[in-house]
């Protein structure tokens, strides 16, 4: 009688740890989120082009890529800031051309979503294009220059959002003398590394 209570017993907690490990792997899963990927899509800046004519509005334009990677969660962005720079690679240095902002947007689960944006003529913005000129000495030498995106977002996870969580990203990439990108590829953004925390922590701050 006691082996037959011990049995069942024995079947009822590996029942019930079979069960709660199963719970617990589903929502292990249910909450585990992969943060949103994001490239740089196309770049054009005039003022490097043989024809830049100087009264151009723009001192440059781009479209961004954002992937949701989640199969089930949607992702609200707060405010998206980019900032882009030009460098100087003799003095090993990033000049600040500009910022735009992307205003708050909600993205579906696996959904691809693309943003465009511009640097208009501004005082600021004439200033870093007489910057671009100066550096355009010799106009067949590629140039390159720096994005840098920061933002916060939730995760929609069936019926509720998450917290914040920072994105911080950025890449360097190379324009030739008909002012779009050297490589026709996207270019992914990556985790901003220390050497360009200057820059990163102006835009953490404005976002965050």
């Amino acid at each position: 009688m006691s082996d037959g209570t011990a049995d069942t017993c024995c079947r009822c907690c590996s029942s019930f740890i079979l069960t709660s490990g199963l719970t617990a792997l589903f929502l292990w899963l249910s909450l585990r989120t992969s943060t949103p990927k994001l490239f740089l899509q196309n770049i054009s800046i005039p003022s490097l082009t043989a024809t830049a004519n100087s009264s151009s509005a723009a001192l440059l334009s781009f479209d961004l890529r954002l992937e949701n990677p989640n199969k089930d969660k949607g992702v609200y962005y707060d405010a998206v800031k980019v900032a882009f720079y030009s460098i100087d690679g003799g003095n090993n240095k990033s000049i600040p051309l500009g910022n735009f902002t992307i205003p708050p947007f909600y993205q579906g689960h696996q959904k691809k979503a693309t943003k465009s944006g511009s640097l208009n003529a501004t005082a600021a913005a004439t200033g870093a294009a007489a910057i671009l000129r100066r550096g355009n000495d010799s106009s067949s030498t590629p140039r390159s220059f720096r994005v840098d995106i920061a933002t916060r977002v939730r995760y929609k996870i069936i019926f509720f959002k998450t917290k914040r969580h920072r994105i911080a990203v950025g890449a360097d990439f190379q324009v030739n003398d008909q002012g779009t990108k050297v490589n026709s590829r996207d270019v992914r953004l990556k985790t901003t590394p220390l050497c360009w925390g200057i820059g990163a922590l102006v835009l953490s701050v404005l976002v965050f």
